[in-house]
């Protein structure tokens, strides 16, 4: 992108919305373009960041790496979010590893220019700081979730999906699973295996039906008991 197109987005990005034109001029003016591989690794676990990054073009991941080498998806980072905020600002170790997940082109920020608005712009620096905590209470709630053994998490994902998205069915409700079952045994951090054993088990006890990506929930009450950690048939989670 180009100066004045690079401007034009960063209206459409949430996170700048309380600056000016000409503050988004003078930010556009500090920026760096850069460009990535996919499957490269952005931003390492522990490493203590200078510049905020913005996805113009591609996709990335957070996750974390387990004690058996295997990846615990936090979340899909799109082209219009602004992450590492918290290491960014606080001058804290990154949480987590950001990979590419495809070819992309990323616009950087130095911290200082945006420390300089936030001085002489209250709206804007009340902005970084309710993106900031929300995106702490985010990760302290998936901390949360991974405490829990791996039927309570799905039991629990199928919930939160049901909160957002569910319409009547019946006498339950039904829904879009909202990521393939791959995506979202990565993201539980379990197997492909272990998900469809858990799929199996809550379709056994009628808490659920899995039609495709299509899920009714037949028994709401069980579920919200099973999101708790209450399961009554142990499942192998290896």
């Amino acid at each position: 992108m180009n100066r004045l197109e690079t401007i034009k987005y960063l209206t459409e990005i949430s996170f700048f919305s309380q600056l000016s034109d000409t503050e988004r001029l003078h930010l556009v003016d500090t920026a760096h373009q850069v460009h990535r591989k996919a499957k490269r690794i952005l931003v390492h676990e522990g490493e203590i960041l200078t510049n905020l990054y913005l996805i113009t073009k591609g996709k990335a991941v957070l996750y974390y790496l387990r004690p058996d080498g295997k990846k615990s998806v936090i979340y899909h980072i799109k082209n219009d979010r602004v992450f590492s905020v918290e290491s960014a600002f606080l001058g804290r170790r990154h949480q987590g590893i950001v990979e590419v997940l495809e070819d992309a082109t990323l616009l950087t920020f130095p911290v200082k220019p945006l420390v300089d608005l936030m001085r002489s712009n209250a709206a804007f620096a009340n902005q970084v700081a309710r993106y900031s905590m929300n995106h702490a209470l985010y990760l302290l709630e998936l901390h949360k979730d991974f405490s829990f053994g791996a039927p309570a998490r799905l039991s629990r994902y199928l919930f939160l999906r049901a909160l957002e998205s569910s319409k009547p069915h019946g006498e339950g409700v039904s829904f879009d699973l909202g990521l393939k079952k791959g995506a979202l045994a990565e993201y539980l951090g379990i197997t492909p295996e272990t998900l469809s054993r858990l799929f199996s088990q809550l379709q056994n006890d009628e808490v659920i039906e899995v039609k495709g990506s299509k899920i009714i929930v037949n028994n709401v009450k069980s579920l919200v008991r099973l999101s708790e950690g209450i399961y009554q048939t142990p499942v192998d989670t290896g």
